[in-house]
Formats: C-alpha cells, sequence, structure tokens
C-alpha cells in the first residue's frame, strides 16, 4: 500500500519541517544499510509526538519506532508506513525512592559477557574487573523519555550525582530502545533498574506498565511481539559514587572501543551453558564459535564481511545491502547447524520486507 499520499494529511496536525518524505534509513543506523520509509517524522515535543502517532492510527498507517538503528537490520525495500524517530528528550529527578526488588526474570538471567582471545585482546576486552556492587546506596527515581539518547543519559545521570547506567557505556541507542530490546553492558541488564514503562497503545490509550509487566528478558521484552510504543520510563537508580561510576563508563568505553564500526554489534547470542560444556569450549562466546570452530573470519558476501576486529560483529565495508548481510548470517547458521547441529539465534532486529524469512 501506498502510505506517501498521507504525508499532506499529517503535516496539518505537527511541523512540516519534522516530515520527510522516502528518507533513506542507511542514514539513520550504525550499519549504513537500510532502504527508504514512505514518510519519515522526528518530533520535536510530546504533544507533536502523540498527535502525530493519533492521526497515524486514525488513517490506519503503520507506525515503527526508531531509535539509532543499532541493532537493527533494515530491509533494502525499506518499511512502509511512518518511521518515527523521537526527538523528545527529557530528563526529570523525581528523588529518592524506596529500594526495589528485582523481578523474578531479572533475577534469573544469565550474565551475558564472555571475553575470549589472546592476552591482550582478554586485558583490553575484559568487564569483571570492572564490576561493583550498588545496592547498599539509596535508591533515587528518575524519569526519561524514550528518545532520550543513553550515551547522555550516562553523562547526564553522574553529572547528577546519580549512578547505576554506567555499565552501557559505549552502546550506541535511546532510552526506548534499551527498554524494547533489554540492553546488556557487561553482566548487568537495563532492566536491573527499570521501575515503570509509560505506554501508548493500539487503541490510543496512554498506560503505565510495571516492571512485571514487561516480560523482560535476553534481548527481549513484551514490546518485541506487541504494537505499543514506549514513551518514557521511570528508572530506580542510585545516589552511588559517581568518581567510580565514572571511571567505570570511561574505561569500559575505552575497552569496547576495539569493536568496529558500520555493523549491529554482537548480531549472535552467544551459547548456552550446556552448549559451551557439550562442545568443551573455553568460552561461550560465539565470537569464538565463528573463528576457532567454523572458521570463518574475514567471511564476505559483497561488502558484508565478518569483523577481523571482533568475530562475533558483522562490517558494513563498502555499499553493502541487506541481502549481502543477511546472506552472511545465514551462512554462519548454516554451518553452525552443520558442524555443531546448533539453531543460532539472532540478537539483531530485522525491520522492513525481505525476500526471505531471516530467522
Amino acid at each position: 500500500m501506498e502510505y506517501t499520499k498521507y504525508f499532506e494529511e499529517i503535516a496539518k496536525f505537527v511541523n512540516r519541517k519534522n516530515l520527510k518524505l522516502m528518507e533513506p534509513l542507511s542514514k539513520h543506523t550504525t550499519v549504513r544499510i537500510g532502504g527508504p520509509a514512505d514518510i519519515f517524522f522526528t518530533p520535536k515535543t510530546r504533544d507533536e509526538l502523540l498527535i502525530g502517532i493519533k492521526k497515524c492510527r486514525e488513517f490506519d498507517i503503520p507506525v515503527t519506532m526508531l531509535g539509532w538503528g543499532a541493532n537493527t537490520l533494515i530491509s533494502d525495500k525499506g518499511i512502509r508506513g511512518v518511521v518515527i524517530r523521537s526527538h523528545v528528550k527529557n530528563i526529570e529527578i523525581a528523588g529518592r525512592t524506596k529500594k526495589t526488588k528485582p523481578s523474578e526474570i531479572t533475577s534469573n538471567l544469565s550474565p551475558r559477557w564472555n571475553s575470549y582471545g589472546d592476552e591482550s585482546v582478554k586485558k583490553l576486552y575484559e568487564f569483571k574487573d570492572l564490576d561493583y556492587q550498588e545496592s547498599h546506596f539509596p535508591r533515587v527515581s528518575v524519569k526519561m523519555d524514550a528518545g532520550v539518547d543513553l550515551p547522555y543519559a550516562i553523562s547526564f545521570t553522574i553529572s547528577k550525582g546519580i549512578t547505576g547506567l554506567q555499565w552501557y557505556s559505549r552502546i550506541p541507542g535511546t532510552i526506548g530502545g534499551s527498554i524494547f530490546n533489554n540492553i546488556h553492558g557487561g553482566t548487568h541488564y537495563i532492566s536491573e533498574v527499570v521501575e515503570s514503562v509509560e505506554i501508548m497503545n493500539r487503541s490510543g490509550e496512554i498506560l503505565h506498565l510495571n516492571k512485571d509487566e514487561l516480560e523482560f528478558d535476553y534481548d527481549y521484552s513484551r514490546f518485541h511481539r506487541t504494537d505499543e510504543i514506549i514513551l518514557s520510563a521511570k528508572f530506580c537508580l542510585y545516589e552511588g559514587d559517581t568518581n567510580k561510576a565514572r571511571y567505570v563508563a570511561m574505561e569500559w568505553a575505552k575497552r569496547k572501543s576495539i569493536q568496529p564500526s558500520n555493523s549491529l554489534g554482537c548480531v549472535f547470542r552467544n551459547l548456552s551453558e550446556e552448549e559451551k560444556e557439550k562442545f568443551s569450549l573455553p568460552t561461550s562466546s560465539f565470537g569464538y564459535v565463528i573463528e576457532h570452530i567454523l572458521k570463518l573470519d574475514g567471511f564476505r558476501i559483497g561488502d558484508a564481511m565478518i569483523s577481523s576486529k571482533h568475530k562475533a560483529f558483522i562490517e558494513n565495508v563498502g555499499k553493502a545491502t541487506s541481502k549481502d548481510y543477511l546472506s552472511v548470517m545465514l551462512e554462519v547458521k548454516k554451518r553452525a547447524k552443520t558442524e555443531l547441529g546448533i539453531d543460532v539465534k539472532p540478537e539483531i532486529v530485522f525491520l522492513g520486507d525481505f525476500d526471505e524469512t531471516p530467522f
């Protein structure tokens, strides 16, 4: 269906300057891949965001929310309907709050981080020496709009004497995207400090969901299966040691600086502990499997290539298409099934129409 025809109708209710027709989404993802959005909308205020979404609902136009596009492979055909990149970026510090009990699902999540490689790489890429507990510090409630950039949220909160987000240093994204995919930093998940989320449902109602309603899991939340739009979130952070938090944020970012640019981050989930033991591997890192078991270091289709810097990353080394990128992923999937008998799971999200079902 052609949705560009609704451009003028939507423009009657929002700032026309914040609307674009057939905007290439390759300009809005970290991997620099993606076809056009029928309509690209960048609201600057909450009212503009809400009225824009409501009008899309009235005209039955699909709405896709996009943050930094850091773990999102967008089809070469683009995305139909309206793609929204929110520029609503308010942060409100509400003050001290009671400690929150971790939800059962958050408590049961396994630490994701695994380093491997020679000792020089391990030293650069290790996390355990940076990890520490903050549970003894007073808690403070902070509300952030979904459009707030995560790097800014980290620096802003630390500057205000608030800690708890330092683990997510050098992760490109927004608060909304962080919650959508329950991002992980080292051994920490963002769900550890989420208190509640404000959303708009398909009917246009604005609701507040408690943490235990969000279905947090490894790289997952309920928003993967619903058509709900994240508007803002309340976090239960800490009046912690800001000097320590600032050091961790800077040092962790420095260690992760070896990660390749023009990528989507780690593309595949790590092995389970059971799989690691079954194959007698020194680490559950899937990058180790790609390099040492599947022997795919440097494997390339078109301009999509398994990175020499980190084998769990696939880089766009030129003008890669989503077809190229997906083809590399499917080759990894095929070989892992053939040689190890395992079904690999992606850590990225697929948006738009693909010629074949990605996974």
